[in-house]
């Protein structure tokens, strides 16, 4: 009976690394170009990772995607979801879009949600969102069509489309409201200075300014900005991140090397599969919860889960570690040190360093999650 629980708790905890490998019901394509292009429909979820990676055959469950540059133009049926330096949607969807990239931009219509986070973002013209939006970057531009609440957060933020309801945004330098805008509801910004509002401009609702404080520019400004950054509770986490990562190489030295050793040798692979488990596995366990598998396995599932997300956090500062010795995988103490402390700090740099370190990230949890199977299933 324990073998049987055992089995079923470590079904759970791998489910989205095993997956693509058994199951039928998906559709799973990787490599260095990946195209999937035909006029007939696939019946099941797509899952395609590579450096370039462009879809245009119709989806009839979910796309899943991740790479270099993605081209995403076929119909999905349910969700869209993406993670790659240069992402471009010009399909549509029933159900909602989740993005995440350097430089995005979105066409096509839209029946759910969307939720698009990158350095520079662009929802071109003639693109309709059904349901609420969510946008984030560097530099965001929106020309597209809003029928519920568009909410913004960018350096640079221009409207010049259609919002059905209202429009929040929160500014760094510059607010910019096109002369085509058309904004239903309210209009609540936060910004360094008032909006730029062309003429044409309709704001139907109330208009609402919050002046954002201007950071210093001044040397000292500086350093005081990165001196706060060196935070109690930040170092605390360096260094249990730190100390994890210790742990882990000296007492788990053989899984580490191999982990390494699968980041550069699959890695969109991996990164589709660190991708997967993000999103899968909770859905997984909570299947099992409500199911005849039962609330014990379905517990116990999410608790695993949750520590391989903990634990792969270290795991990523030895993956920098070893990027930062070309590769090489016979590490010191000291490379480990600065491996875990470039991880930590390139997460405190805005978009940029959010994608890249959360692509580091996604990369060494689908490496370790795939090195933890081999193991399971090594020991029966």
């Amino acid at each position: 009976m324990k073998k049987k629980i055992f089995v079923a708790l470590t079904l759970i905890a791998v489910f989205a690394c095993v997956a693509p490998g058994v199951s039928e019901a998906a559709y799973f394509k990787t490599g260095k170009s990946v195209v999937v292009g035909s006029t007939v429909a696939i019946n099941d979820n797509v899952y395609a990772a590579g450096a370039t990676v462009s879809v245009s055959a119709p989806v009839e469950g979910d796309l899943l995607a991740a790479g270099g540059t993605l081209y995403l133009s076929g119909q999905v049926s349910q969700d869209i979801m993406a993670v790659g330096g240069t992402v471009i949607v010009a399909g549509s969807s029933a159900e909602d879009i989740r993005l995440i990239g350097g430089n995005i931009t979105l066409g096509g219509n839209y029946s759910g949600e969307a939720a698009v986070a990158g350095g520079q973002v662009n929802v071109v013209s003639g693109t309709t969102i059904t349901k609420d939006s969510y946008l984030a970057g560097g530099s965001v531009m929106f020309n597209g069509d809003e029928a519920g609440n568009l909410k913004i957060a960018g350096g640079a933020v221009y409207v010049d489309g259609t919002v059905g309801g209202n429009l929040t945004v929160k500014g760094g330098k510059e607010v910019t409201i096109g002369p085509d805008a058309v904004i239903k509801g309210n209009f609540d910004y936060t910004a360094q200075n008032k909006a730029t509002i062309g003429n044409g401009a309709q704001i139907l609702g109330t208009t609402t300014f919050h002046q954002a404080e201007v950071p210093a520019a001044s040397a000292s400004g500086f350093f005081k900005s990165f001196a706060a950054i060196l935070t109690i509770g930040w170092i605390a986490k360096f260094l249990m991140v730190l100390t994890a990562a210790y742990l882990m190489w000296y007492l788990l030295r053989n899984d580490m090397v191999e982990t390494v050793k699968r980041t550069t040798s699959g890695f969109w692979k991996e990164l589709l599969r660190g991708f997967l488990i993000l999103v899968a596995t909770p859905i997984a366990a909570i299947i099992a919860l409500v199911t005849v598998i039962g609330a014990l396995p379905g517990v116990v599932g999410l608790l695993l889960y949750g520590a391989l997300l903990i634990a792969s956090a270290p795991v990523a500062g030895i993956v920098v570690a070893s990027l930062l010795r070309k590769l090489k995988t016979d590490l010191r103490w000291y490379h480990i040190l600065l491996g875990v402390l470039v991880f930590e700090i390139v997460k405190l740099i805005p978009f940029v360093g959010w994608i890249a370190s959360f692509i580091v990230y996604l990369l060494s949890l689908g490496a370790f999650a795939m090195v933890l199977r081999n193991r399971f299933a090594k020991r029966g």
